[in-house]
């Protein structure tokens, strides 16, 4: 049963914690001293998560509702919130794109080790970026990385294409 404003209000402390559920994994714990907080519960990949989203009035029942509606389309792609949640207090860069780790890497990695790094910039720039900078980097596939690699191998650049290849495969080792 949805809960409601007054519901919420009625709602006493017990010797335990309990919860009480407003629907579709969204959820209100009473602790024994009192304080009333929203959490997000759901299941992905086969394991259980929730997220505290905040503690009640601070985060009104629309606000709360509004949250978990986010936080559920998450998980429907198949990204965990808990998880993110936990990366962001560990200070971790959370999903990014090719573009942002790309730059990341140039900046830490080429900048720092090697003497020339104009041709691993002309690679980000006029290979790589354009053909999948937007993508998150996670969803990276071995055939995006592959279309990339033939079409300049296609070109009747071989040499190039291999070294390409390395590049794409040093970004996406650092970034594991």
């Amino acid at each position: 049963m949805a809960l409601t404003d007054s519901r919420i209000k009625s709602l006493k402390p017990r010797a335990t914690r309990y919860l009480v559920s407003d629907g579709r994994g969204l959820a209100l714990d009473v602790t024994p001293a009192g304080y009333i907080s929203w959490l997000f519960r759901y299941r992905l990949e086969g394991k259980q998560y929730r997220v505290t989203l905040g503690r009640y009035p601070d985060l009104t029942l629309k606000a709360a509702r509004d949250k978990r509606d986010g936080l559920a389309a998450q998980v429907s792609k198949g990204i965990s919130p808990a998880v993110e949640a936990r990366l962001a207090r560990q200070g971790k860069l959370i999903d990014p794109s090719v573009r942002q780790f790309g730059e990341r890497y140039y900046a830490e990695q080429v900048l720092r080790n090697r003497k020339d790094p104009s041709q691993i910039r002309r690679y980000l720039d006029n290979e790589i970026y354009p053909a999948m900078g937007e993508k998150l980097l996670n969803t990276v596939t071995v055939v995006d990385v592959q279309t990339l690699v033939y079409r300049k191998r296609d070109g009747g650049h071989v040499q190039a294409a291999i070294q390409l290849r390395s590049v794409l495969k040093d970004v996406r080792l650092r970034a594991a």
